[in-house]
């Protein structure tokens, strides 16, 4: 059973409450997760998907090009990071295109994946399902069943599935427990949860044919990255910060434990005939 290995590229403040326009004032750090992060999969001889932020990739296009260039998949995490529910329709579908369209020049390569900005596909944004259908994305994996101050939909299904005839969905991994629907499947939850837990949990996962879907993102690999006070909201300080030592033991062991693809080749094989 292939679980689905993913990356949110997007530098470390990036992943903070921080005002877009105080990002010039902060020290771009990309290099230290993306080296080891590649360093690993390369040895382990693992292909995954990175969901690139387009202004990350205008600001750093050779880190697209070298990862496209050791076989991995380049996805698209939208232009400026900000969640879809703060975007009008128009100003979503105008950073859709902009991003697509400098991913897809940089790489030569069709871009057939989407992540949208702190998982903001909700009940109110599914209408960015439809745009993205339109723009020719063959999968989504913004939708995350569980309940978060920023996210979440937590009765939405939690497997894969086709949302339309040419768009699958991929959830981001969650086990079901006392009814509810646990997260495990990377960032904050991956650091918050033994490793013996998350072990757990995929093995669950497989046991019932359905893969798990995790992400990780460069600067959880970057444990001396400085440390923000008095910017961004309390609880995005606190998760962002929170047992950064761990990650690159997990991810460690994730790629000895268990068997790994990208997000498209998954994607394909569902798409091909039986």
């Amino acid at each position: 059973m292939r679980n689905v290995l993913t990356f949110d590229v997007e530098d470390w403040y990036q992943g903070l409450d921080v005002a877009h326009a105080a990002w010039t004032e902060f020290e771009r750090r990309l290099s230290v997760g993306l080296e080891f992060i590649l360093e690993r999969l390369s040895g382990a001889g693992v292909r995954a998907t990175f969901f690139v932020l387009g202004i990350t990739a205008r600001e750093q296009p050779q880190w697209v090009r070298c990862i496209a260039e050791q076989g991995h998949e380049i996805g698209t995490h939208g232009w400026s990071h900000t969640p879809i529910y703060r975007q009008s329709r128009e100003q979503f579908r105008a950073e859709l295109c902009r991003s697509l369209a400098l991913l897809q020049d940089l790489t030569g390569r069709r871009v057939c994946g989407h992540r949208a900005a702190f998982f903001s596909i909700t009940r109110q944004t599914r209408w960015a399902l439809d745009d993205l259908a339109e723009h020719d994305v063959q999968y989504d994996s913004s939708i995350f069943p569980v309940y978060n101050y920023r996210y979440g939909m937590p009765r939405a299904a939690r497997f894969p599935h086709a949302l339309r005839s040419s768009l699958w969905e991929l959830p981001i991994a969650t086990v079901h427990l006392a009814g509810l629907n646990v997260p495990f499947g990377g960032g904050f939850y991956m650091r918050f949860w033994h490793y013996r837990f998350v072990r757990w949990a995929i093995a669950r996962l497989n046991v019932q044919r359905q893969p798990a879907i995790v992400y990780f993102h460069p600067w959880e690999f970057d444990e001396a990255q400085p440390r923000l006070r008095c910017q961004s909201h309390w609880l995005a300080r606190a998760t962002h910060y929170y047992r950064l030592s761990s990650t690159r033991a997990t991810l460690r062991r994730l790629l000895a434990d268990f068997e790994w693809t990208s997000a498209g080749a998954y994607v394909s094989a569902l798409s091909s005939p039986a």
